[in-house]
């Protein structure tokens, strides 16, 4: 079964086990990076909002040996589990007055996104291009985000410049950045996973690897979109004025940056094969930024693409 039988086949499974009432969706989602992937939405009557449940990850299960019934029983879990039990308005989004205070900033490659940018305001930097996006926090949602089109500055009665003031002010100032150590990160992710006495040999070890290479994380509070700290001189300036140096960027993924301050032994031609080698095998395609390498350079009091 190749993966259009299997979405008709997961949509008429879902049909017959949830019973009249229920619409079964499915639809194509563009991502971040012009990723293509099909959702299935499910409402019963009375719902107008409903969970996204990509099929792709399942379709693969399914391909690797996964019985078809047990993967119908865990879509229909996750829609019981993180159903809309509410009618809920987005008449709010109408009002730009509503809205101003949770808009924000990222950062997408730009050619990567050429399609989706030509309906989004957008300022292009360097091989990337800045967007806004609004920030959702809500009892029956939960968190997530919608993107600024073109479409909606027309409905606010707003210019671009003045959304990507506002947007620009509030990642400065509520987000703010967040600076850890690559060490302190991993360390972190392992903590859970390892036991205390193999922990401190891990840490230390670590700790060792970044006295001959010291590299930091540079994200916004929440780590969400937090490479987008590099369009802001403010983030660059201060994390420069910390370690006294110029510094190379490295694009981690959309959500953080990797800082290495220059000791002069760093070869860009390496940084950068790393970076490509990063995205290709540990990056999922929809959250990579670029393979480019990036310097920021005290004397000129910028950043530069290398």
């Amino acid at each position: 079964m190749d993966f259009n039988g299997f979405i008709e086949k997961t949509q008429n499974s879902i049909r017959d086990f949830l019973g009249e009432g229920v619409k079964v969706q499915v639809r194509e989602v563009t991502k971040n990076n012009g990723i293509m992937l099909h959702g299935m939405v499910i409402l019963r009557d009375g719902e107008n909002v409903s969970p996204t449940i990509y099929l792709q990850p399942f379709f693969e299960e399914y391909e690797n040996g996964k019985c078809f019934s047990r993967i119908i029983q865990e879509i229909i879990g996750l829609y019981e589990e993180n159903k809309v039990n509410a009618d809920l308005s987005f008449d709010f989004f109408l009002d730009y007055e509503k809205v101003r205070g949770r808009v924000f900033q990222k950062i997408v490659n730009y050619e990567s996104n050429r399609k989706m940018l030509e309906n989004l305001p957008h300022i292009r930097f360097f091989d990337l291009a800045v967007i806004c996006y609004y920030a959702y926090m809500n009892d029956f949602l939960g968190k997530g985000s919608i993107l600024i089109e073109t479409g909606h500055l027309d409905r606010w009665g707003i210019s671009q410049e003045t959304l990507f003031a506002d947007a620009g002010n509030n990642t400065v100032n509520k987000l703010g950045t967040e600076i850890m150590g690559v060490d302190e990160m991993i360390v972190e992710m392992m903590s859970d996973k390892l036991e205390e006495n193999d922990l401190k040999q891990f840490s230390d070890a670590i700790q060792n690897a970044k006295r001959e290479v010291p590299m930091y994380i540079m994200t916004v509070q929440g780590r969400y979109f937090g490479a987008v700290c590099m369009y802001h001189d403010e983030f660059l300036q201060a994390f420069a004025k910390k370690c006294k140096r110029n510094f190379f960027i490295l694009p981690s993924s959309i959500h953080e940056l990797i800082l290495i301050p220059d000791s002069g032994r760093e070869r860009q031609e390496e940084l950068k094969k790393m970076v490509q080698e990063v995205n290709e095998g540990h990056v999922a395609p929809e959250e990579r930024l670029s393979d480019n390498v990036y310097y920021f350079d005290i004397l000129q009091n910028k950043i530069l693409l290398l």
